[in-house]
């Protein structure tokens, strides 16, 4: 059974100008286990066939054709085990009986079937009798991070696979079937194998560009960027955790491969997956080191800010300091007392008493000036003598490089 989930639309408080991740379409609440939901605005529906053994490749221009040749024995080329395969990829959700047909002239299970069209799935392997259902997320852009969702089935001597949209990472997949090379054609395990090793690998270039970018953002708050980039850096951290959500379960996904008795999954096969395991570790130290120096740099940012606050409130504190004395000054001769006591500043009648107070305000400020630059307040001159803990470790190094 199929229907049509009607779009979301956007709250009252909903934000413009920012990028969200399409929210998939669900079953409502109580429907029975199975039931399809068609995604809105899914693709058209593409399929190729692309039949495989160690003596040659063609590509059946239908269903019929390619389980016709699937179910024939190819020719052995040589070999003790016929070996080869079919590889069905279909791109696009739209038209959902037709994949249904085609899952089902395969013998997938209903909630498989239901699997491939709930796009919202977090990477996952199920292992059914004849075949084992696997979820992925494959990347679509990298910054900012855009996925979906990649549905593989490995069945008899079978690979079947889904995708959202056109675009993927199988390129060199399909180039080494085209090539000819004994191994990507020797079973429909190995080629399994290939595609997930791809997907994994399309990961890097991805990590990089966000490494890249972590660096730039980094250089521009060392330059004193505004209040800006703090939001870049918070946008970089909410991708980088969405990566890790799906990297995470992907890396398990990939582990349960070889840690169950999983149909068709060899011994030598299960050696190739830790490989792609391995990459699949690597790709989840990356990100949480991406995490850590993007946290790094929301504290370095705020150290920054506080740095050149410090820096205004010490040129403003000085400046305050220095009319301190000018002030009293002021105020002093400013005082309406009697001139004609010898003790009521005498200076009033004095004939230099002007320039005289003028140079003493010039003075008690040049004294200051002087003061604050002894002291490494001003001019950035540290004090003489004065040993700060990086001079005094760098002095303990050269001691003991001397020793």
């Amino acid at each position: 059974m199929t229907e049509t989930a009607k779009p979301r639309q956007g709250g009252k408080g909903s934000k413009k100008g920012k990028t969200r991740r399409r929210k998939p379409a669900r079953a409502p609440a109580g429907a029975p286990p199975g039931r399809i939901v068609a995604q809105p605005g899914a693709h058209a529906t593409r399929l190729s066939f692309t039949a495989f053994h160690p003596g040659g490749l063609s590509h059946p221009e239908d269903l019929d054709a390619a389980l016709a040749i699937l179910a024939a024995p190819p020719p052995s080329a040589g070999q003790d085990a016929p070996g080869g395969g079919l590889w069905i990829d279909i791109v696009g959700l739209a038209d959902t009986a037709r994949i249904e047909s085609v899952c089902a002239r395969l013998g997938l299970h209903t909630l498989s079937v239901a699997d491939i069209f709930s796009t919202g799935q977090r990477p996952k392997t199920e292992i059914y009798e004849t075949y084992v259902h696997v979820v992925l997320r494959q990347p679509l852009s990298t910054t900012p991070y855009v996925d979906e969702q990649l549905t593989l089935i490995l069945g008899d001597r079978f690979v079947l696979t889904v995708q959202e949209r056109p675009g993927d990472s199988f390129d060199p997949v399909r180039q080494r079937l085209t090539v000819g090379g004994p191994r990507i054609r020797s079973s429909a395990g190995y080629l399994a194998y290939a595609l997930m090793d791809a997907l994994v690998d399309a990961y890097f270039p991805v990590l990089e560009a966000y490494g890249e970018r972590t660096e730039e953002l980094d250089d521009r708050i060392l330059d004193g960027a505004g209040d800006g980039v703090i939001g870049e850096v918070h946008s970089l951290r909410r991708e980088l955790l969405s990566l890790r959500h799906t990297l995470w379960p992907q890396r398990e996904a990939v582990s349960a491969l070889m840690r169950h008795d999983v149909p068709y999954v060899t011994e030598e096969l299960a050696t190739y997956l830790r490989d792609v395991a391995d990459h699949s570790s690597q790709l989840m130290d990356m990100v949480e080191v991406y995490r850590e120096v993007a946290q790094g740099l929301v504290d370095l940012h705020l150290s920054m800010m506080s740095n050149r606050m410090n820096e205004i409130m010490k040129v403003l504190t000085i400046i305050a300091t220095i009319f301190i004395p000018i002030t009293f000054i002021a105020g002093l001769y400013g005082m309406n007392f009697s001139t004609e006591s010898p003790w009521n500043m005498p200076e009033l009648k004095w004939k230099y008493g002007y320039l005289y107070a003028l140079g003493l305000m010039l003075c008690s400020t040049a004294i200051m000036l002087f003061t604050f630059w002894r002291h490494g307040w001003i001019g950035g001159r540290q004090k003489t003598g004065a040993r700060t803990p990086e001079s005094q470790g760098h002095q303990r190094g050269r001691q003991d490089g001397a020793g």
